[in-house]
């Protein structure tokens, strides 16, 4: 897809983040876990209630969600005031307002249409090639741009996805790997953002 190519090569060279406070945790879990092995197991008597505590910390761990992994791109196109502004000419506008509606429902206000009073900060529009490539955000023009040889086959959940996928990018967000995950790579009709994309965008909030 044109959106993971495009967008991987605009950032060539940056360190792309990876962070969770689910590792943090994990890490800090997993090295009480060694210390309550070493400690209770020295003492034989103990044996059965080291398992039971060793058990109970590996299923905190489990229900915590620790497969949840934020996901920072390490650049966005928000602007200095936490605000992403956009303008078009796509023919699927529909697409786009549902899009920012989306992330807007989880954070309020800072995706915004332009205006005389803001400057614009991304540009949507469209573009043709015959590929199965459904789109890219461009960091070096600021645009999102969406195939329009894909998107007329394409049904509106799937449009939507792509385009809420692509303005993830533009919020600062990488690409993951959960199945329910709008920012997972690939063609799909996910239109509701997972925990994972929230806490993707939580962390590239608190970058801006």
């Amino acid at each position: 897809m044109k959106q993971n190519i495009k967008k991987v090569v605009c950032t060539q060279g940056e360190m792309i983040q990876r962070i969770s406070w689910q590792m943090a945790v994990h890490e800090m879990l997993s090295l009480r876990t060694v210390e309550i092995w070493r400690s209770l197991f020295m003492n034989k008597r103990n044996k059965f209630l080291g398992l039971a505590v060793v058990f109970m910390v590996s299923m905190s761990l489990l229900m915590s969600g620790f497969h949840t992994l934020a996901a920072w791109l390490g650049w966005d196109l928000v602007d200095s005031g936490k605000h992403l502004d956009w303008d078009s000419d796509t023919a699927y506008l529909s697409s786009v307002q549902s899009a920012t509606n989306t992330w807007n429902n989880y954070k309020s206000g800072v995706i915004r249409p332009d205006s005389i009073l803001v400057v614009q900060d991304v540009f949507v529009t469209d573009y043709t090639e015959v590929s199965s490539n459904l789109g890219y955000t461009d960091k070096n023009n600021a645009m999102i741009c969406f195939n329009t040889y894909q998107f007329t086959g394409m049904t509106s959940a799937q449009r939507q996805k792509t385009a809420t996928h692509e303005f993830g990018h533009a919020l600062g967000l990488d690409h993951t790997t959960g199945t329910d995950d709008v920012m997972r790579q690939g063609l799909s009709s996910t239109i509701a953002l997972s925990s994972t994309d929230k806490a993707s965008y939580d962390y590239a909030y608190n970058q801006y």
